[in-house]
């Protein structure tokens, strides 16, 4: 055994490399940290939250929430130079977002059909009515015999 773990490390020995490698330079890319200009938080305890923020770089957010909803809206300038604002709701309705930029339903490309009034149909009489199907009659079944079988145990150690 002692021999195998021997053989095995010098496996692994033989089979390192000989040249020494560099974990490659990973440069960071350096973004601006925006800034914030403006910043103002209130929690008013179970009654509810509110917060605003303004940084110099164009992003406004602001948001307050009381009795289980929050209504808020948030405001960016795309890398297109446009101005991005959406506003939400989050209530016992559900999470409801609107904005300009944000995607809409396509209409559908045929129009609903018409359906013709059943009023100019003719009159038409229907029946509704069920009966049960008769009950079959069954042969009752020949009586089972069982056979009495005594099967003594005996204890195999004692």
């Amino acid at each position: 055994m002692k021999l195998f773990v021997f053989a095995a490390v010098v496996a692994v020995c033989a089979a390192a490399p000989s040249q020494t490698y560099e974990a490659p330079q990973v440069r960071a890319a350096l973004q601006p940290v925006a800034r914030i200009l403006e910043e103002d938080s209130q929690h008013d305890g179970q009654q509810g939250f509110s917060f605003r923020f303004v940084s110099d770089d164009g992003i406004e957010r602001q948001e307050q929430g009381s009795d289980g909803a929050v209504t808020g809206s948030y405001s960016y300038t795309s890398p297109e130079g446009a101005e991005i604002v959406v506003s939400y709701v989050a209530d016992a309705l559900g999470f409801r977002a609107e904005g300009a930029a944000l995607p809409t339903a396509v209409p559908t490309e045929y129009p609903t059909p018409e359906v013709p009034s059943t009023e100019a149909a003719p009159e038409v009489r229907t029946v509704q009515g069920y009966s049960a199907p008769a009950p079959e009659e069954r042969a009752a079944p020949a009586p089972v015999q069982y056979e009495k079988v005594l099967v003594g145990y005996q204890p195999r150690y004692q």
